[in-house]
């Protein structure tokens, strides 16, 4: 039985790293009921690709009856990153309280140099004759108005970096949502009937989409960290994915299997003994 779990986590361990390899989240919701966000083939999306999910998306027959459509494009965000978002943030409470939802945590990259939700939506803006409007950190003001038709709104947030943890990833997430609640509260003064679909990108295209913009959240990213309270649970991330991994494989594989082990080698017992046969008698047998 215990060669059998060995067999099995051997076999699994190659598809939970692969899990997290080049695979980023994708939560899209909708301040009206979505039959394209409400289908199987959508909701069932973890197994397909980035492009499969965003052509399905934008293909849907109801995408163009939405007054606006906001495409936010977030690289270098892991679903730990959302996991860890506070339930009062915007996105958090949007998701919750919206008809119609989405939420894909691991979905893997077809095209490791693009972003396939932030590039075709240029293409739903012809389709739908919307209004395109490009939107970052470094532009000013968002410029939407309801008075000149369908809006298709592409925000690029500003990279996060791959080797940045613990609390400083935390404090750069965090100033990042509250810039965005800003503008995403603005389509929602403007806009009654709206989808907002927001993605990350893989890890390999941090360094070519970096912006300048990244600058304007330096201040707010980088405090002091004297100034963090809490102990060491407030500054890092102490249960990592590959730990948690590694203290199960330690649990219930490593631990069982020593144990049988130990068990089974003291129940070994020996068929020879040094007792000497009834009847035996020493003088006879050295006479003979």
């Amino acid at each position: 039985m215990a060669g059998r779990a060995v067999t099995l986590l051997c076999a699994l361990l190659p598809a939970a790293a692969s899990a997290y390899s080049h695979t980023h989240p994708v939560l899209a919701w909708s301040s009206h009921y979505s039959k394209t966000l409400s289908s199987p083939s959508i909701a069932h999306g973890q197994k397909a690709d980035s492009h499969a999910i965003s052509s399905a998306l934008y293909a849907g027959d109801d995408i163009c009856d939405h007054d606006a459509v906001v495409v936010i494009d977030h690289a270098g965000i892991h679903a730990s990153d959302l996991r860890a978002l506070e339930p009062s943030c915007h996105v958090a409470k949007a998701l919750s309280s919206a008809p119609s939802s989405l939420k894909l945590a691991y979905v893997e990259s077809s095209d490791h140099h693009a972003n396939p939700f932030h590039d075709l939506a240029n293409n739903v803006a012809k389709r739908c004759g919307s209004r395109s409007v490009s939107h970052s950190p470094d532009l000013g003001d968002l410029d939407v108005d309801s008075g000149k038709g369908r809006h298709v709104v592409s925000i690029s947030l500003p990279a996060l970096e791959d080797g940045e943890e613990g609390a400083s990833r935390k404090n750069s997430m965090a100033a990042h949502q509250s810039w965005l609640s800003e503008e995403l509260s603005k389509v929602e003064a403007a806009f009654s009937n709206y989808l907002v679909i927001y993605s990350g990108s893989p890890v390999s295209l941090l360094h070519s989409r970096q912006s300048t913009s990244s600058s304007t959240f330096d201040a707010a990213a980088a405090p002091d960290d004297s100034t963090v309270s809490g102990g060491i649970l407030k500054r890092y991330q102490l249960l990592t994915p590959g730990l948690i991994l590694a203290l199960l494989v330690a649990l219930f594989v490593l631990l069982p299997v020593v144990f049988i082990g130990v068990q089974a080698l003291a129940s070994i017992q020996s068929p020879l003994t040094n007792d000497i046969p009834k009847g035996f008698n020493a003088e006879e047998k050295k006479n003979q």
